[in-house]
């Protein structure tokens, strides 16, 4: 709520951009795109079957449970460290130009 800049593009589904809003009035929240730009990433028939309680339940039981490949899981998580990364100390500061990483 003390995000210094007044637009937001966020990677969520509609109604849950809906309820921000209703929140932060004086915000401008826009849907995220899809990768290619034409298909939207924030519109998913399988977010909308989760639930507030399937949440709960899903922490609070550990279940279920998502087994993959080693290799496949330390891939994802360079993916998301990287992400981490980037955000890290961003949040709220508007505009962070471009990003490089190493070896790219």
């Amino acid at each position: 709520q003390e995000f210094q800049g007044d637009t937001l593009i966020v990677a969520t589904e509609p109604h849950i951009i809906h309820q921000m809003e209703k929140a932060l009035p004086n915000k401008n929240f826009i849907g995220a795109p899809g990768a290619d730009g034409n298909c939207s990433c924030n519109i998913c028939p399988y977010m909308a079957l989760n639930t507030m309680e399937k949440l709960y339940v899903a922490l609070r039981d550990l279940e279920p449970r998502i087994e993959i490949e080693e290799g496949l899981r330390l891939r994802a998580k360079r993916s998301l460290d990287r992400m981490l990364d980037m955000a890290s100390g961003t949040v709220g500061m508007g505009d962070l130009g471009k990003v490089h990483f190493s070896g790219d």
